[in-house]
């Protein structure tokens, strides 16, 4: 008997196949979405291309979605994923204005993550710089002994992330694009009080 060859469905049921943007192709999560003219290393979609926000109901947030996108993935615990029984106050906040609002979201019980938009490059990619927070340090910042400006100075983890959205696909590709050591390591125009920047071109990316 000859082989029997699997179904062009179940062939596209296997993760890791990159589909290419306004292909029509609905991607599975493992897949990658690619856009020619983006110029971007594109990650794989993780969960499905129908995303609702990492399945949290965030109809009454105002925090921007590519930094909502970008602190909810680089957190540590994802809330939605927590037993009933076991799911801490989940927190939505942004602190002051302009060039120097910083948002934040939880991250477990103790840690937060903090976010800002940087600028952006075309319609297609934002980007953000994200942080991990102790709740202390947000106490600090909220009482005002520590402004809002310096929050990166005590923050882990920061990252200046892209957040992608593809045309026709629902769910955003967030990725790494630098990652600093310190807060010495940051520039200034990442940081709050800088302008939004409009990028004629996308960032190099720094990690490999």
């Amino acid at each position: 008997m000859g082989e029997v060859q699997p179904s062009d469905e179940a062939q596209r049921s296997v993760p890791g196949h990159a589909v290419e943007a306004g292909s029509g192709d609905r991607p599975h999560p493992g897949d990658i979405v690619i856009d020619p003219n983006l110029g971007i290393v594109p990650e794989p979609l993780v969960g499905s291309d129908t995303s609702t926000a990492l399945d949290e109901d965030e109809s009454s947030t105002t925090i921007p979605r590519p930094v909502l996108w970008a602190m909810k993935a680089r957190r540590h615990t994802q809330w939605h994923l927590l037993p009933s029984s076991e799911r801490h106050q989940r927190l939505r906040q942004s602190i002051g204005s302009g060039s120097d609002e910083l948002h934040v979201i939880d991250d477990g019980r103790h840690h937060v993550m903090i976010g800002r938009l940087v600028g952006t490059v075309s319609d297609d990619v934002a980007y953000c710089l994200v942080g991990r927070l102790n709740r202390d340090h947000l106490q600090a910042i909220e009482g005002g002994s520590v402004p809002a400006s310096a929050a990166y100075n005590v923050a882990t983890e920061v990252v200046l992330c892209a957040t992608a959205t593809e045309v026709g696909v629902e769910s955003s590709n967030v990725f790494d694009v630098s990652r600093f050591s310190d807060a010495a390591s940051i520039p200034a125009e990442y940081l709050p009080g800088a302008a939004l920047h409009h990028f004629a071109a996308p960032l190099e990316i720094t990690i490999y």
